[in-house]
């Protein structure tokens, strides 16, 4: 069973360029808990002296190096996908104009995005894959926001660390006319127990 209350993760670390997990509270299962593990964090224009920017941890989440001149990004992660609400512009797909715009239309004083990691060890990749594509599907139709699933796979580049799954989460809607209001039960505290729930019961029915 997950913990009644999430804990605070890696508060203690100064922000680094090269650790997108410094750039933002997460919250989640302690560090020492069995697996399987939900985190969630909530991206802010600026944290700890730091100046934000949701294309900066999108690129950071996709591997790759931020080139402006890279139309789409290339991606070195195991795979990805970027997930619309059904009316949005098929521009989006493409994250680097999805994240982009974004920063382009951010509002001051309210949040960039936010943030979830999920790991565990299913008995294959894909099985991972599905489950965190169906989570990230279900929130993008329930609040009309867009989503990027990302999965890691460590191994593959001789980590030991376990696989996991990313899913990064607008948090403003976006319909066929563009973008709309702020979706506050993605921000902050809230966001982790309902996804830890959701994660739960995806597990369950897997």
């Amino acid at each position: 069973m997950p913990a009644i209350k999430p804990v605070v993760v890696s508060s203690d670390k100064p922000p680094s360029d090269t650790n997108p997990h410094t750039w933002l509270v997460l919250s989640g299962d302690p560090p020492d808990s069995d697996w399987p593990r939900c985190m969630t964090g909530t991206l802010r224009p600026e944290h700890r002296g730091r100046v934000n920017s949701a294309g900066a941890f999108a690129a950071a989440k996709l591997l790759i190096d931020v080139d402006a001149a890279d139309q789409p990004w290339r991606c070195g992660a195991y795979r990805h996908e970027v997930i619309l609400p059904r009316d949005a512009d098929d521009r989006y797909t493409c994250p680097k104009v999805l994240f982009t715009e974004i920063d382009a239309v951010h509002v001051g004083g309210k949040a960039l995005l936010s943030y979830v990691t999920l790991t565990w060890t299913p008995a294959r990749l894909h099985h991972a894959w599905r489950l965190a594509h169906t989570l990230a599907s279900e929130l993008v139709e329930q609040f009309s926001i867009p989503a990027l699933v990302v999965q890691h796979v460590p191994g593959l580049v001789a980590n030991t660390a376990t696989p996991h799954c990313h899913i990064v989460l607008g948090i403003r809607t976006l319909t066929g006319i563009g973008w709309g209001g702020h979706v506050a039960a993605l921000n902050g505290d809230r966001l982790w127990p309902m996804v830890r729930a959701r994660f739960d019961t995806l597990l369950a029915s897997s």
